[in-house]
């Protein structure tokens, strides 16, 4: 049997792969832009990291933030602000865990759709200046906790978050951020709950809603809840009487199984007995079969949700 001649047909045929390659080439160029396009004005949610630097012990350290940003985030329009915080130990490569841990990306988008957490920008920090000052003992990291609210939050933090993205701030000026503190809320879990006290206690003039999850006050003492709830109640409403014009609204949280209830009843009780404080501006929710972790927390953001900045 002969052979065909392949000579001219290979060619032929090589002649029409590298045509189509070309067209192809150029066709996926024009999708890349479409694709970018998309992108651009896409009904999805995105999350970022932010970098900053904060000075702890006279160094300087740099850090990291998670951001979630909202669907169709644009940078003329403006967005709330919910910074929520994570607990002991809730990090990896300088990075808070508590975002992927809840499942926050999911939580968040469906609380969009249902219009319960429209335009809002949520921030998830660390409060630990670096992976050094990590400890097993979470009772180390109270200093972390009321310093970062002392001091990183406001001096650090905020100021690189709202200078960055389209929120309520003209600028990250004081007097700015004052004003626009009805458009900003602080939460945390755990420790980061121990946080949202100090936030409350030393940041009231930046920010109206509170989200304290599992965990009470440290001001007086550690677990001060159970132990001293009574001083610890005094020590934040002494707080609010300095600023008798600001309204807030403390939105507490606790999984139904969860111990740390034993700490935040008690005080949450005592806070109920004074003049500041009532069942309006200062709430307390259980999740019914939650228990200490990232998701009961998420499904606590999601129970109080519609009653933020508005």
């Amino acid at each position: 049997m002969k052979k065909r001649k392949r000579g001219p047909v290979l060619f032929a045929i090589l002649a029409a792969v590298i045509l189509s390659g070309c067209g192809n080439n150029q066709t996926s160029s024009n999708d890349n832009k479409q694709t970018k396009l998309i992108v651009k004005n896409s009904d999805s949610s995105r999350t970022e990291t932010i970098n900053y630097q904060t000075t702890y012990h006279n160094r300087k350290y740099n850090k990291q933030a998670i951001v979630y940003l909202p669907k169709n985030y644009h940078a003329k329009k403006k967005h709330n602000v919910l910074y929520l915080l994570h607990g002991s130990t809730e990090v990896r490569n300088g990075r808070s865990t508590f975002y992927n841990d809840g499942n926050f990306k999911r939580v968040l988008d469906n609380l969009s759709d249902q219009n319960k957490l429209k335009d809002t920008i949520v921030v998830f920090p660390t409060y630990y200046p670096s992976s050094q000052q990590v400890s097993s003992n979470y009772y180390d990291d109270n200093p972390l906790n009321r310093r970062f609210a002392k001091i990183e939050l406001m001096n650090d933090l905020v100021p690189a978050v709202e200078k960055r993205y389209r929120t309520y701030a003209e600028n990250t000026s004081q007097a700015a951020l004052e004003k626009s503190r009805n458009h900003r809320a602080f939460g945390g879990f755990s420790m980061g709950s121990i946080t949202s006290w100090y936030v409350f206690q030393y940041d009231l003039p930046y920010f109206r809603y509170y989200l304290p999850m599992a965990g009470d006050s440290w001001t007086v003492t550690s677990d001060g809840g159970a132990s001293e709830p009574r001083k610890t109640a005094q020590v934040l409403a002494d707080e609010v009487k300095k600023y008798p014009k600001l309204k807030f609204k403390i939105m507490a949280g606790v999984g139904s199984g969860d111990g740390t209830s034993g700490s935040m009843t008690p005080q949450i009780n005592a806070m109920w007995k004074l003049s500041e404080f009532n069942r309006t501006n200062l709430q307390y929710y259980t999740q019914p079969g939650g228990n200490h972790d990232a998701p009961t927390m998420a499904r606590i953001v999601a129970h109080y949700a519609d009653q933020l900045f508005s």
